[in-house]
């Protein structure tokens, strides 16, 4: 598909919602296509889709219908939708996003949710791998008193970090560190949440195009089996671990029994729970360390 999916003409932004649906069509369904196309046209004309109704009849300038039809050639060609419009929600929260970071996902606020009520009174929280910072931040804007650390490998995902910290006015409240895993932390944490890689390398193949050609490949994957970084992370819990600290990890809904072994194995003095999502799948295992940090 290419930009010439559109007239170049002055056409009103109905029609221009009808060509861009029928252009999406072709590789979703209808109502999804309508859907992208609706929030990608709100996004030309600077405005939400709630408003777009109301402008139906306007007429779209030829420059901000190619620029559109570019948008839409993008997304046809499966480009994610956040990449697309520059930001995706996370815990009611506006994330800005682009290719330097994984795109924060709905099932992530499953770790969220267990590492807040596990947080309420701990001094110390560190997100490992934080990408966009949206774990972190979002603990940070639900936790005011707490001190959170974010650490990533990358410089890339860091600016991208702090980039939402200053938009969510939370940059006095993060600490951001570039390093690997918790090699950057001197802090013994309290509460650690951490969402990392966790696809099997045979699996990349077969991601959808979406995910395997877009998103970054080092927020991915995690070795043969998928749980290569975190072992390593595991490794490092005890020596930065205060007494009594818990981690709560993310994990692929058919990791749950070999990621809770794994778990067992490296820290045996810890509690392994496993948790399911939203949806009925494994998701989080949770790691209570106990007197194992010391």
């Amino acid at each position: 598909m290419t930009r010439d999916v559109f007239i170049f003409k002055p056409e009103t932004v109905q029609e221009i919602l009808v060509n861009a649906t029928r252009a999406l069509g072709a590789t979703m369904e209808y109502h999804e296509a309508r859907l992208q196309a609706e929030l990608l046209l709100a996004h030309a004309l600077e405005t939400t889709r709630a408003l777009l109704l109301a402008r139906l009849d306007e007429t779209m300038s030829p420059e901000r219908a190619a620029r559109y039809a570019a948008n839409v050639a993008r997304r046809a060609q499966h480009e994610p939708l956040a990449y697309i419009l520059c930001h995706a929600e996370f815990y009611e929260l506006d994330f800005v996003v682009d290719r330097r970071t994984l795109i924060p996902r709905h099932e992530t606020e499953t770790l969220v949710e267990l590492a807040l009520a596990a947080a309420r009174a701990a001094p110390v929280i560190v997100d490992v791998g934080t990408g966009s910072g949206a774990i972190a931040l979002a603990l940070a804007h639900n936790l005011p008193h707490a001190q959170i650390l974010a650490t990533d490998i990358s410089p890339d995902a860091l600016a991208v970090a702090q980039i939402n910290a200053a938009r969510l006015e939370l940059e006095s409240r993060v600490k951001f560190r570039q390093g690997d895993l918790l090699e950057p932390v001197v802090e013994r944490f309290d509460v650690l949440a951490s969402n990392l890689p966790y696809i099997p390398s045979q699996r990349f193949a077969e991601l959808p195009r979406e995910i395997r050609a877009f998103e970054p490949r080092v927020a991915l994957e995690g070795g043969e089996d998928g749980l290569a970084v975190m072992r390593r992370l595991l490794a490092q819990l005890g020596r930065h671990a205060a007494r009594g600290a818990v981690a709560f990890l993310e994990i692929s809904e058919e990791q749950g029994k070999s990621a809770v072994e794994l778990a067992r194995q490296t820290l045996p003095r810890a509690a392994v729970t496993l948790h399911r999502d939203m949806e009925g799948l494994d998701r989080v295992i949770e790691i209570e360390l106990g007197d194992a940090g010391e």
